[in-house]
């Protein structure tokens, strides 16, 4: 990465977005791909610059040209919500698992998204494991929850109530309210631990704080039968 990026850079954090959009767009039109990458986000979001979608998606693809993953990712979310047009999910798993064999984590869960419901791709639950657990493995939190349901309920990997308490644990400790959620309920049914109303409704608790309906029902039902004191 050049120093005149890095000064791109800083620019961009300390919110001079008009210098930061014309510094990257110098570098980007001498090919740097990280610049035409940055260029094709300032122009989709219309950072330092006048939103202008199709112009983003001919430096994103400048970009991805060269293999730059952060454009590959953005460049398929652009193909998988329409937002540039028309839909193409064949083109934005593509984008993806490009993005995802690059080493971009978030790219490896929507591949894994896709792969599991068959958008845009041949349905492959197997694939749909494999890249959730490599993305959860990278810390990507939504991938850790995912790849936990997959072991809980056994899709498309031998059913394994310890894993996916760990996979559980690792997205809940880091607030995600549906793995809290997740987790309470394994404490509550004494699936792969020892039941634990306590334990249970402790993260239920959590969860329902961070929004989580089905979390206020198993508190509900908890206090119902009497397994826990307010």
């Amino acid at each position: 990465m050049s120093k005149y990026f890095e000064m791109a850079a800083d620019l961009y954090q300390k919110g001079d977005k008009v210098s930061a959009f014309n510094a990257f767009l110098e570098l980007a039109l001498d090919g740097e791909a990280d610049a035409q990458a940055m260029v094709g986000y300032m122009l989709e979001n219309g950072e330092g610059c006048e939103q202008n979608i199709q112009e983003a998606i001919g430096w994103y693809e400048k970009a991805a040209d060269q293999g730059q993953p952060v454009a590959l990712f953005n460049l398929g979310k652009i193909y998988k919500t329409g937002k540039g047009g028309a839909v193409d999910e064949a083109k934005a798993f593509e984008c993806f698992v490009k993005a995802s064999r690059a080493g971009n984590p978030h790219a490896m869960f929507e591949a894994a998204r896709m792969a599991e419901a068959g958008a845009g791709c041949e349905k492959n639950v197997r694939r749909a494991v494999n890249w959730y657990e490599t993305a959860a493995t990278l810390g990507h939190v939504e991938a850790q929850n995912s790849i936990g349901a997959m072991y809980q309920e056994g899709h498309g990997v031998a059913q394994d109530y310890q894993k996916a308490r760990e996979w559980y644990e690792k997205a809940a400790e880091q607030g995600h309210p549906r793995a809290m959620y997740n987790l309470g309920m394994l404490y509550d049914k004494g699936w792969g631990v020892e039941q634990d109303h306590e334990k249970a409704l402790a993260w239920c608790r959590k969860a329902a704080h961070a929004g989580h309906e089905k979390a206020k029902e198993i508190i509900r039902r908890l206090q119902e039968e009497g397994k826990i004191v307010f």
